[in-house]
């Protein structure tokens, strides 16, 4: 397991190091991952991938897992008694996963890039549209702003990634030029080491005591509870081993979602909370995926 977890543990490092001895960069990555990494990545597998049952069982798995996770970040919130704000922070953490930045990461290592292609699926179709749509709105709402519809619909519509998505489809079963094939092979090997290093330069750890009994709840529920009640219906309706399980599975217990968590403090949720849970829930799985993984295995 140490020599899977490892790469991805060097590249959040070296993330980190690089923020702290020159300067954070991470706004201009994320912007090269968006418009070049990710489309390249889904012009690529996309094309060459079976459009069959597994494929919607990935996308309907997206959402019930969202669902669950967004219930239980509201009942954990009331329970704790919090305000309007501080509730859709925590329903923000628990009901958005880093299945992008991540969870590409993680697949790569245990599986190959072949399979990262199964957690295009369940971030794009899946989470990506989910955060673009009612997470926004929810956002707005827990930060006390209206978001209108029409700039919501432009946010997804016009993202690079769902557009090379879109695309994708309509080139399916169709093989590009080799020079083509040779230049997306070459964009979207950026891919992993870029979202590696782009999470670390995220992290933060001078304010990691704010806030801890949040933050431990909310990944606990996030990351062991959620994915916990997901395997067990997963028990009983499909096979485990199946690489596309294996891979949907790990998606639903990655830590709270970079892009949400900067929406959060851009709407004006709990930045301290955010940023804490952001931070922690990485560092928890690196132990978390990695059992989570050998349990599935």
């Amino acid at each position: 397991m140490i020599e899977h977890v490892a790469p991805v543990f060097i590249f959040v490092a070296l993330g980190y190091i690089f923020k702290t001895i020159k300067h954070d960069i991470s706004e201009a990555l994320t912007e090269f991952v968006l418009y070049f990494s990710l489309p390249a990545l889904a012009l690529s597998k996309i094309p060459h991938m079976t459009f069959n049952h597994d494929v919607f069982s990935i996308i309907l798995i997206a959402y019930i897992t969202m669902a669950l996770s967004l219930a239980l970040g509201y009942i954990a919130g009331r329970f704790l008694k919090m305000d309007r704000k501080n509730l859709v922070t925590m329903m923000v953490i628990v009901g958005f996963g880093n299945t992008g930045f991540v969870g590409f990461s993680f697949i790569e290592s245990f599986y190959s890039l072949h399979h990262v292609s199964y957690a295009l699926v369940y971030d794009q179709i899946g989470t990506f549209i989910a955060l673009m749509t009612f997470g926004i709105a929810l956002i707005a709402w827990g930060g006390g702003e209206e978001q209108r519809g029409r700039d919501v619909a432009k946010q997804i519509f016009f993202s690079p990634p769902l557009m090379a998505v879109v695309v994708a489809v309509g080139f399916h079963g169709t093989d590009f030029p080799p020079l083509i094939e040779s230049i997306l092979e070459k964009f979207q090997a950026t891919l992993i080491p870029l979202v590696t290093a782009i999470v670390g330069m995220k992290l933060e750890f001078r304010t990691l005591s704010l806030y801890f009994k949040e933050n431990m709840i909310a990944l606990c529920l996030k990351m062991v509870v959620a994915p916990l009640l997901i395997l067990i219906g997963l028990y009983f309706l499909v096979d485990l081993k199946e690489d596309w399980v294996k891979v949907t599975f790990l998606e639903t217990a990655m830590p709270p979602m970079t892009l949400a968590v900067v929406f959060g403090i851009r709407g004006g949720l709990n930045k301290e909370l955010l940023i804490n849970a952001l931070a922690l829930g990485i560092l928890f799985s690196f132990v978390s995926i990695g059992l989570w993984n050998l349990i599935i295995s």
